[in-house]
């Protein structure tokens, strides 16, 4: 198992160090996450394909599908229940 720390802000990051964010919203700080190997990689290649997203100027809607599906594949890995809990109040 792999840990790393599921960082919410304007935009979502897998961290290996824990820091806090300044939050404006009701997210929480660092989400830690242990998930196994292949996870963690099918995590990061979601996070480049919405870094692409982003940066080729996509629509928001599109943006927030791919970190639907981010979400939905770390919710069950996260440690802490009430973190687990938020996660998937995010995924519509």
């Amino acid at each position: 198992m792999i840990k790393k720390y599921l960082i919410i802000g304007k935009h979502i990051t897998l961290s290996s160090t824990r820091f806090e964010v300044a939050r404006e919203d009701d997210a929480p700080g660092p989400i830690e996450v242990r998930a196994p190997v292949d996870v963690i990689w099918k995590a990061q290649e979601i996070l480049k394909e919405a870094e692409i997203q982003l940066s080729s100027g996509e629509g928001s809607q599109a943006i927030k599908d791919t970190y639907s599906r981010l979400l939905k594949l770390l919710a069950p890995h996260c440690t802490a229940e009430k973190d687990r809990l938020w996660v998937y109040q995010q995924i519509q």
